[in-house]
């Protein structure tokens, strides 16, 4: 993998059409130039997905991995993510799945909110599946944050930024878990050993939930 840039963003995908809008996304970036893409697919593909070589550029990479390897129990994509923090050889890492688009500012957004930590998050805006806007999450995007409306911490994955090393260290919390948690065993690893946590303060992606979770989020979002 000749990767190069700045950041690698990972995404775990199965072909579906909202892949290639995540990619039209990531390529109208500020700082676009600096990421590298990597793609991680296994036997699962979406009706009429294009081929995983199709999608191989100079600033963009498909892997192939076995039959399975994408699901392990109740965590879908969860041992694909851990391959690619593995592989993953820039200095920064994030999370992009294929039901993602971007703010053009996204990048840059999650750079500037570093400033100098070795972790920080965004927010996201959630969709229903119909392209009806649900709102802002600022429950499930903002961690330890005392005004989150649920009881839990957790920063979905798509809305987390960290360094390479942290991510080379959490890999095998992905391999492993077989239950639907990685972003939360991802947080609470960061919170632990990242030490604070920068943050965008404004919703910089775009989410399309599953139709199974479209009651939850219109009932925890917040209009802005």
């Amino acid at each position: 993998m000749r990767a190069s840039g700045q950041v690698t963003i990972i995404t775990p995908t199965t072909g579906k059409p909202s892949l290639d809008v995540l990619i039209e996304s990531i390529a109208r970036q500020a700082l676009g130039e600096a990421a590298f893409h990597l793609l991680l697919w296994d036997d699962v593909r979406y009706a009429d997905a294009r081929a995983p070589e199709s999608y191989n550029s100079k600033t963009r990479m498909s892997l192939v991995l076995p039959p399975g390897l994408g699901r392990n129990g109740r965590a879908p994509g969860s041992a694909l993510r851990a391959v690619a923090l593995m592989a993953t050889t820039s200095p920064w890492a994030v999370f992009a799945d294929d039901d993602v688009r971007w703010e053009e500012n996204h990048l840059a957004s999650l750079f500037t909110a570093l400033a100098g930590l070795q972790w920080a998050t965004t927010l996201r805006t959630i969709w229903s599946p119909e392209g009806i806007r649900l709102g802002v999450d600022r429950f499930e995007s903002v961690g330890d944050d005392p005004g989150r409306r649920v009881p839990y911490e957790m920063c979905d994955n798509n809305c987390m930024i960290f360094r390479r090393e942290l991510g080379t260290a959490a890999a095998v919390l992905y391999r492993e878990t077989r239950d639907y948690n990685d972003d939360r065993l991802m947080y609470a690893f960061l919170k632990a050993k990242a030490g604070p946590r920068g943050r965008t303060d404004t919703a910089t992606i775009h989410h399309t939930c599953p139709e199974r979770l479209v009651e939850f989020f219109r009932t925890n979002c917040s209009e802005h």
